[in-house]
């Protein structure tokens, strides 16, 4: 059983000069939900920071249901990544018992 102290696992590299461990480099997986929402609230961001700069009118009651339809659209793709990976990560273990038994 590995132990964890906040999250990140004993016997790690240690910076003593900061006096935390140092940061994981590997790579992390594609979460398209999470660009997704992103790429939402910084719409709706730029949206607002041209209706304070005089430039365009957004209207509350146009803008907020468009940014919980966005979120929805995100939550949905989140929810479409998962069950793709878990459904491949279901594929390739019974692949690999499959030719090797043959």
């Amino acid at each position: 059983m590995r132990r964890h102290s906040f999250g990140h696992p004993f016997g790690r590299s240690f910076d003593h000069s900061l006096g935390h461990s140092a940061p994981d480099r590997t790579r992390h997986a594609f979460e398209p939900g999470k660009l997704v929402a992103g790429l939402a609230i910084l719409g709706m961001a730029a949206a607002y920071g041209m209706d304070a700069a005089g430039e365009w009118d957004v209207r509350p009651e146009i803008a907020l249901p468009a940014l919980l339809g966005a979120l929805c659209v995100a939550a949905l793709t989140s929810a479409l990544t998962y069950a793709l990976r878990r459904r491949s990560r279901r594929a390739t273990p019974e692949e690999g018992v499959a030719e090797s038994g043959g």
